[in-house]
């Protein structure tokens, strides 16, 4: 019984990877690094807020959320980045003294994210 569930279980999450297409978004952000944060927070940090930015601009683009549903998704999405989106990558980097310049990608499942964002559409 117990391994019929599992299959259940293996079979759906199948089902719902397979109709659920893998999106690739793109942000951007500049940090000024502060006092006491070292390089690799800072391009941590920033690399962290460019692939919200691209998350939020794809949720502008093809949800059509409005600025004030905007506003409740953004701190939602700050702190569950790691988990919507896979495989990040820097395009571009510069860094000015203190001021970091990041260009990110990566790829996110819709689905996914619409879960983590509470079911909105």
């Amino acid at each position: 019984m117990k391994y019929l569930q599992l299959l259940t279980i293996y079979f759906l999450l199948n089902l719902i990877s397979a109709q659920s297409p893998s999106v690739r978004i793109e942000g951007s952000h500049t940090l000024t690094q502060s006092d006491g944060m070292d390089l690799y927070q800072a391009i941590d940090q920033c690399l962290g807020k460019a692939l919200v930015n691209g998350v939020y601009e794809y949720l502008l683009i093809s949800n059509k959320y409005n600025e004030e549903e905007m506003n409740t998704i953004m701190p939602i999405l700050d702190g569950a980045i790691q988990m919507c989106v896979k495989a990040p990558v820097i395009i571009k980097q510069e860094v000015n003294g203190n001021e970091i310049f990041i260009m990110a990608e990566g790829i996110i499942n819709p689905f996914i994210l619409n879960q983590i964002l509470g079911g909105n559409n």
